[in-house]
């Protein structure tokens, strides 16, 4: 088995893995119309997903190099360009995805009329701001972005 295909299957064990982690998070994560006097209880599920993730995202960016190592520096450039634009659509995404979530909880940890009133920002009610689908894809299209930017670097050097 060559390195190329090794490096795929061990980034879907690694992107199978953290989704569950995800979706445990998110399952385990409060609804804002609700009250919790239990803790956040997701953070079982957060401290082994986030190592996973990182290591998903890593084999990932090799198994991008990898990949596109054989096309084209123009194929790449477009490919950069596509994915930039991505990025920045995600990143819109986000941000409505937490304003929306604020304005559910009430306001911030600052605000007394907030359901996280001096919670801090990483409570049982918004652990879906870090671990969400547009945060999972965003890691994920930033380490295609470092990667075919690095090996555009690699080729002109």
């Amino acid at each position: 088995m060559n390195q190329r295909k090794k490096l795929m299957i061990i980034c879907f064990i690694f992107m199978v893995l953290s989704l569950i982690g995800f979706a445990l998070i998110a399952g385990s994560t409060m609804n804002p119309s609700q009250y919790s006097g239990n803790g956040n209880f997701a953070i079982l599920f957060t401290v082994p997903t986030v190592p996973l993730y990182l290591l998903f995202l890593y084999y990932l960016s090799r198994w991008i190099y990898k990949a596109i190592n054989g096309i084209s520096v123009k194929k790449r450039l477009t490919l950069l360009g596509c994915i930039a634009v991505i990025f920045f659509v995600l990143i819109f995404l986000e941000v409505r995805y937490i304003q929306n979530l604020v304005i559910l909880l009430g306001g911030g940890p600052e605000s007394p009329d907030s359901r996280i009133y001096r919670f801090g920002w990483y409570n049982q009610y918004t652990n879906t701001l870090y671990f969400n689908w547009i945060t999972f894809i965003l890691g994920m299209v930033l380490s295609v972005m470092i990667s075919t930017g690095y090996s555009l670097i690699k080729k002109s050097s």
